[in-house]
């Protein structure tokens, strides 16, 4: 199937120049990816079914989501197939790695997130093979180099509460370590390029708020405040892109050492945003 790539033409960016990022956003009542390759042109890829989550290669222009029949769909050169079907077990959270010539997902065991395993499909021969495992759920994995991030549940209904921490695996070593112990739900870890610091988005203090885990110093601490909702935070440069919701609106947002957080404007009124990618 061929996809129609609506083109929509933007102004000046008000505050922040913006880097290639992505996003998943409601349009006219149904959720589309969203692409911005700089401050001057987005699109909109229109896809056969509405996108769960996804992971958009800059490089290539390849596309892959989970779709609402629960099967993981591919698009290359406009080309929309079934990569996978969700059928004894369920995927989810898709990403491209090794240069776009895999895939990474999460799978969830006879479909139920109780027990998962993080494993990578190679796009050219569809091999799949098993990047990490162990007898607990493993969600929202990023791969930077050779480590893996993910967040990992440690604890439910012993705590009266679910409990999920930030971990991270060395695929070469096979070597995995828990990094936060805040005791509470954290969750989308993103690294920075040199692989020196975390971010993720942590509900420590009430409020999911972005925090920053320091392999130096083995110490997370808070970074965004406020009354307001943030995740998705994506690093680029020093600092980095995040999500944040009031009440009903999300906007994106940056933070820099420097500024702190400051407003990035998009001259389209994207007020449901969710999903945020950047290209470091």
């Amino acid at each position: 199937m061929k996809h129609l790539l609506v083109l929509i033409a933007l102004g000046t960016l008000l505050f922040a120049k913006i880097p290639p990022l992505s996003f998943i956003t409601l349009e006219k009542g149904s959720w589309h990816i969203v692409v911005c390759q700089d401050e001057s042109t987005c699109r909109t890829i229109i896809t056969e079914q509405e996108p769960r989550t996804y992971d958009y290669d800059f490089t290539t222009g390849s596309l892959v989501y989970i779709a609402s029949d629960k099967n993981v769909h591919l698009i290359v050169d406009n080309n929309e197939s079934i990569l996978l079907k969700s059928d004894k077990n369920a995927y989810t959270e898709p990403s491209f790695i090794e240069g776009g010539k895999q895939i990474m997902l999460v799978e969830l065991i006879n479909r139920n997130s109780k027990k998962t395993k993080l494993v990578s499909i190679d796009l050219k021969h569809k091999k799949m093979k098993t990047l990490h495992a162990q007898y607990s759920t493993a969600l929202e994995p990023y791969k930077n180099n050779t480590k893996v991030y993910y967040a990992n549940v440690s604890c439910t209904e012993a705590c009266n509460k679910i409990i999920q921490e930030i971990w991270h695996k060395d695929l070469v070593t096979g070597e995995a370590n828990q990094m936060t112990l805040l005791n509470v739900l954290s969750h989308q870890p993103r690294a920075n390029k040199d692989n020196t610091k975390i971010y993720f988005s942590s509900i420590k203090g009430g409020s999911y708020h972005i925090w920053e885990y320091d392999f130096k110093t083995h110490l997370s601490k808070q970074l965004t405040f406020g009354n307001s909702t943030d995740g998705f935070p994506s690093p680029y440069g020093k600092g980095f892109f995040f999500l944040r919701r009031t009440g009903n609106l999300t906007k994106m947002m940056h933070y820099s050492p420097e500024d702190n957080v400051t407003d990035v404007m998009l001259p389209i009124n994207y007020t449901k945003i969710r999903n945020l990618k950047v290209k470091q």
